[in-house]
């Protein structure tokens, strides 16, 4: 790659996980203790991260599908993101719970329309050979970018309680509003003048879906990685409140931001490697062992009785994260033809948004109906753990389906001499 390097290529996917690690990790929960009841926290849960990833998904696929139609990817991008500081700001001066829903859905909206074809860069552009890496790099920036997301939101961020105003809350929202769109930009600006893109002739593309070699595994890994994020989004939404009813933490927010942050530098410690490795071995025998970490550390925190445990538990939750993460974007990439990146991408990235609809939902339901039967506000979300692990579980049988092109495997890798087309 000599004009598009990979730091460019990667650099919006930071501002991306910046944006979603504040909100995520923080934002939202604030703002659902702010304006809900203890009983009705799944509920709220379920609407408000639920209806907006809904719109998430159309917004990702119809800017995908364009960009692939017009063969412009950057007019979306930075439309997307611009649209999406403005309802930012409108998020954080949200005065009730029905603004914060219809907000955040605009939020969601907005940057998935920059997403779709953002995505679709890496494909157009980076080498079969060379994904493994390019997926490392990748995964680094965005786990980098959770970090800082979640630093972010553990600085301007206030948990809800008797000592916080509205306007300390609002206001810590709106330092926090401005600290993403800043950072957006910048990512923005480094896409725009550091990967060039020459207008193409506008053309007819075939049914996004339409018949390829490799659809079937590709269907496989949707299919797998929703499993996997239905329960990663699982542990986002419901942890802070986990550890506020299940294991009675005073400092809920702060806490949550803090596990969070490590398992995030667990996965980044974890990724690189990976990653590398991932260009020299299967790349499903790195995942199959990411997510044997992950099961296992969501098992432990379904039946742990004390805090003291939770810090082990993150790194174990971490490391598996990083692992999955450096890997599954580039086993997409070898599964993908030529010149329907940016729809197919938006596809396969259904299998992430999919689960931000289904995912608070079930968990919202669990929590609220758990409280209702056992009259304890914590047995909920002890279920919601054990619920992650068996997703993951689901996640690792679905990707036994999923046949992996050699061309991922370079020639100094484990797989040499005469190999088959698949393993």
């Amino acid at each position: 790659m000599k004009k598009d390097n990979l730091v460019s290529l990667s650099a919006f996917w930071f501002a991306w996980e910046l944006h979603w690690g504040a909100l995520l990790g923080a934002a939202l929960q604030g703002q659902i203790a702010r304006f809900t009841t203890p009983d009705l926290i799944g509920t709220a849960t379920a609407v408000l991260l639920g209806g907006g990833a809904a719109f998430s998904i159309l917004a990702q696929y119809g800017s995908g599908r364009l960009s692939d139609r017009s063969g412009r990817r950057m007019p979306f991008i930075i439309v997307g993101t611009l649209l999406d500081i403005a309802a930012l700001f409108a998020f954080a001066l949200s005065p009730s719970f029905l603004v914060v829903v219809v907000t955040f859905a605009l939020v969601q909206i907005s940057l998935n329309a920059a997403c779709g074809p953002y995505q679709a860069l890496m494909p157009d552009r980076v080498a079969m050979s060379a994904r493994g890496r390019a997926s490392a790099i990748m995964g680094l920036f965005r786990l980098a970018g959770t970090a800082a997301g979640l630093l972010a939101a553990r600085l301007f961020v206030h948990q809800p309680g008797p000592n916080v105003t509205a306007t300390m809350f609002t206001g810590g929202l709106l330092k926090l509003a401005v600290v993403i769109s800043v950072v957006l930009l910048v990512a923005l600006a480094v896409t725009m003048f550091g990967i060039s893109e020459r207008a193409q002739p506008p053309r007819e593309q075939p049914p996004s879906f339409g018949d390829w070699p490799a659809r079937s595994s590709f269907i496989w890994l949707i299919a797998s990685r929703a499993a996997v994020n239905m329960g990663l989004y699982l542990i986002l939404p419901f942890l802070a409140f986990y550890l506020r009813f299940s294991q009675h933490v005073a400092k809920y927010l702060a806490t949550s931001v803090d596990l969070l942050l490590v398992m995030t530098v667990c996965a980044i410690v974890g990724t690189v490697p990976a990653g590398i490795a991932g260009d020299r071995m299967p790349k499903k025998a790195i995942l199959y062992g990411a997510l044997v970490l992950l099961a296992a550390g969501a098992t432990a925190l379904s039946v742990i009785a004390a805090p003291s445990k939770l810090l082990a538990l993150s790194i174990v939750l971490g490391l598996g994260w990083g692992a999955y993460y450096s890997v599954d974007w580039a086993l997409a990439c070898m599964l993908l033809p030529e010149g329907r990146a940016g729809a197919l991408m938006a596809i396969w990235n259904i299998g992430a948004s999919a689960p931000q609809v289904v995912a608070p939902i079930v968990g919202g339901l669990i929590v609220d109906r758990s409280a209702a039967l056992t009259h304890d506000l914590g047995f909920g979300y002890r279920l919601v753990f054990a619920l992650v692990a068996l997703f993951v579980l689901l996640g690792a049988g679905g990707l036994a389906f999923v046949r992996e092109p050699r061309a991922g495997l370079t020639e100094s890798g484990l797989v040499t001499g005469h190999r088959p087309d698949a393993i």
